[in-house]
């Protein structure tokens, strides 16, 4: 091969760079979604999942910006081009979005213990009813211990607003005292 041309070759693979996004993730409402989603992005195209952090529901790709659907596109193009992907491998169970403005020290903790939450698709029910609020950021819920824990802008929302919804959505509260902890279940 001629010194040119090699000279081409090694300026056009130096072009393509592997680009990294990190989104937040809807889905991520118990442990064992993270290795549910870790498998399913198995089947990426001109992309891979990196990183994976459930307590901040935030996970890393890599791209390749000369991939076919990465070429030129803008940062709500890639987002939108490995959401498709993410939720046609996952059956739609697990979405992306940008990450949110407000930071991670800013929001408020809130928690509830969940009456008859005892299965995975309970869970999720509790778990998507409390993401769709305005202001809840990220949350949780765990049929192994029956709480559903959110994470909030104080700003947009409240525990009271939360605990409103779920009552609307017959989603029954244990009220607890000050001196009395719910004991998780085993």
């Amino acid at each position: 091969m001629k010194p040119l041309a090699i000279l081409i070759m090694l300026t056009l693979s130096a072009t393509a760079a592997e680009q990294t996004v990190q989104y937040s993730v809807r889905g991520l409402f118990q442990p064992d979604r993270k290795d549910a989603l870790i498998k399913a992005a198995t089947a990426l195209e001109n992309c891979r999942l990196i990183e994976v952090n459930y307590d901040l529901a935030r996970a890393t790709f890599a791209y390749d910006d000369e991939a076919q659907g990465f070429k030129k596109a803008k940062p709500e193009q890639i987002l939108q081009q490995i959401d498709n992907q993410v939720r046609n491998a996952t059956n739609h169970t697990f979405t992306l979005q940008q990450p949110r403005a407000l930071a991670d020290d800013k929001l408020k903790r809130i928690e509830f213990t969940i009456e008859g939450l005892d299965c995975l698709g309970c869970s999720y029910g509790a778990y998507s009813t409390v993401v769709a609020i305005e202001g809840v950021e990220r949350a949780t819920a765990s049929f192994h211990d029956g709480r559903l824990i959110a994470f909030i802008d104080p700003a947009k929302t409240s525990r009271e607003a939360v605990a409103e919804v779920l009552k609307k959505k017959d989603i029954k509260i244990v009220e607890t005292t000050d001196k009395q902890e719910p004991k998780p279940k085993n």
